[in-house]
């Protein structure tokens, strides 16, 4: 692992940050919509969502965790971005789920590559320790680790990437206004929530992970957003 790539004197370059920025970047050459306020709604919501997992380590050091390169929650960064991003939509007049049609690829994309950050930095969102060909020790990561365990970050970015490309094939058929937006929910959501399984994040409420939550979340809203959709176009054809 590559936690750092670059150091001379004050100038520090980790590979966390250079992916985050890259990942953000991409999303941008995609979208091109107002992402001067967007990312850093993100970034904002992404280092809340880290807090609210970990109070005890924020308790005990509110000004390091708080201004630390470390600890975003993804799921975190989505919620706030997709709150802020639906104002600014609505507010110019557009539709937010033709908006969120264009966007969703890029979201995939994104969400790849950042996880792929997560791996290469070592910054501990590993999973649980394993003995099988898939462990992978980080000695050299943002928190060592020299036992084997399941690269979690890889899988999600093998995933994501993965389901960049059907959405990239998906969006040039017919189909209704909001549905590939709603099919990336379903596809980010359900592996979100299978992962979490082999992953060490605490539970919260009924033995799930504040993710897994988040994750459902999706899914209900994906499949719920996915039969109007339909049905409206059936209603309107």
């Amino acid at each position: 692992m590559y936690p750092i790539l670059f150091n001379y004197k004050i100038i520090n370059i980790g590979s966390y940050g250079l992916m985050l920025g890259l990942s953000f970047y991409l999303a941008f050459l995609l979208t091109e919509r107002e992402l001067s306020l967007i990312i850093p709604s993100a970034i904002v919501g992404a280092k809340f969502f880290h807090i609210l997992e970990n109070l005890g380590e924020f308790l005990s050091d509110p000004m390091g965790m708080i201004f630390s390169g470390a600890g975003l929650s993804v799921y975190g960064g989505f919620v706030l971005a997709f709150i802020l991003a639906m104002i600014l939509i609505r507010k110019n007049g557009e539709n937010i789920l033709e908006i969120f049609d264009t966007t969703a690829p890029a979201m995939a994309l994104a969400y790849g590559v950042g996880r792929l950050g997560c791996h290469v930095s070592g910054d501990g969102c590993y999973g649980i320790a394993t003995t099988s060909f898939l462990g992978t020790a980080y000695p050299n990561g943002i928190v060592p680790v020299s036992t084997t365990v399941f690269p979690t970050p890889l899988f999600e970015s093998i995933v994501s990437f993965t389901v960049f490309i059907i959405l990239m094939k998906l969006r040039k058929r017919e189909m209704p206004v909001g549905k590939l937006f709603f099919i990336y929910l379903l596809l980010n959501g359900i592996p979100r929530f299978l992962v979490e399984f082999i992953r060490l994040n605490p539970t919260v409420a009924l033995g799930l992970t504040q993710a897994q939550i988040v994750a459902i979340f999706f899914v209900l809203t994906g499949i719920i957003g996915w039969i109007m959709v339909e049905r409206r176009a059936g209603e309107t054809a």
